[in-house]
């Protein structure tokens, strides 16, 4: 039975790393995985086809690939399972900057699902946040008063937008916004994939005095379909990895506070 859970456990953690890999590059081969699992190509076949199966990919001959593009809006599933460790470190720099007494507001992205896993602990917060999940994952948190925007609820990414959303996000101010998005960008600024996270996400910007952008290192390079805001509206950036040399001389030109992290030199990221 012990060697059974064994096998199930390294199979999850297989496929978190395919999720990875897929977000990172858009395609996988299965001589690839094979190869890079040490497993037979068999086994990375029906890891594929089970991943299809949960909507997670599309199988091609001889690998799979997942949707991209500016318009792309990647599932909440698949964006929960990817870059757990990456997340997790963010989480922790970011209830770093938050103090006793703050008022917060967090978006609906899976990284501040991270976050707000992090202030469960933290006393005397207030969190106004369109994110279900954020909202049931503090609900069960002593210290921290939540404040719900309501709305239309998108399955998609199980966040409240809209425009009763937008309305109520509009009346309240906050010590901190902390927002992600689908793409970072060095000449196109902060984008993403979805318009109505994108209007939620400026509003955040607009009635917050401090703004924190945390994003993982895919997000690079990337641009979405709805701009959110030039680079000078942030304060603060956190990143998962260490961050190329273009993007620390822009983010020293513009005088932005950034926190990046050295990552270990080889080996995939695991993600269990």
């Amino acid at each position: 039975m012990c060697e059974l859970v064994g096998l199930h456990l390294f199979a999850a953690e297989r496929r978190n790393k395919i999720i990875n890999m897929l977000l990172e590059q858009g395609y996988v081969l299965v001589t690839d995985l094979s190869k890079a699992f040490n497993v037979s190509e068999e086994t990375i076949r029906r890891d594929l086809d089970k991943m299809e199966k949960e909507n997670l990919l599309t199988r091609t001959h001889g690998g799979a690939f997942i949707e991209e593009g500016i318009t792309s809006d990647i599932p909440v599933g698949i964006r929960e399972r990817a870059y757990l460790q990456g997340k997790d470190w963010i989480g922790e720099k970011v209830v770093g900057l938050i103090n006793s007494g703050d008022t917060l507001m967090l978006d609906s992205s899976t990284t501040s699902l991270h976050i707000a896993k992090k202030i469960k602990n933290k006393k005397n917060l207030t969190v106004i946040t369109n994110s279900f999940k954020a909202q049931m994952e503090l609900s069960s948190a002593e210290g921290i008063k939540i404040i719900s925007t309501g709305g239309i609820l998108r399955q998609h990414s199980l966040s409240y937008v809209g425009h009763a959303a937008t309305r109520e996000l509009s009346n309240y101010f906050a010590d901190t916004a902390i927002i992600s998005c689908s793409g970072i960008h060095l000449d196109k600024g902060i984008s993403d994939s979805n318009e109505y996270e994108a209007e939620m996400r400026k509003i955040m910007l607009k009635n917050a005095e401090y703004k924190i952008l945390a994003v993982d290192t895919t997000k690079l390079n990337k641009l979405g379909f709805m701009f959110i805001a030039d680079f000078p509206a942030i304060n603060k950036v956190v990143v998962d990895k260490k961050l190329p040399a273009d993007w620390v001389q822009l983010f020293e030109r513009l005088n932005i506070e950034f926190d990046d992290r050295e990552m270990p030199s080889a080996g995939l990221e695991t993600t269990v």
